[in-house]
């Protein structure tokens, strides 16, 4: 089976852009949750758009392109902010 170069064009640049991942996060309870998530994911440089929701208890960042994280990454991160997580998502 022959490959078309257009789509090796196309898988390469959709694979190029960051993801956005969506963290469901155990035990917020205030603004003080909040800003500990957001400081602990800034400090990777792997993090950026980060916005932490204490209503649907969740944590949205996109990855920065070329640093993507594993999602042990993540839950390690999270942890060190004091709290545990769900399930992660990317889209």
């Amino acid at each position: 089976m022959k490959i078309s170069p257009f789509f090796v064009g196309l898988f390469l640049s959709v694979s190029a852009f960051a993801a956005r991942v969506e963290v469901e996060v155990n035990g917020m309870s205030c603004g003080m949750c909040i800003e500990s998530i957001t400081k602990e994911l800034k400090s990777t440089e792997k993090a950026e758009n980060i916005s932490v929701s204490l209503e649907d208890k969740k944590a949205r960042f996109t990855e920065v392109k070329d640093k993507k994280m594993s999602d042990g990454e993540i839950r390690s991160i999270i942890k060190r902010a004091g709290y545990e997580t769900g399930k992660i998502r990317r889209y």
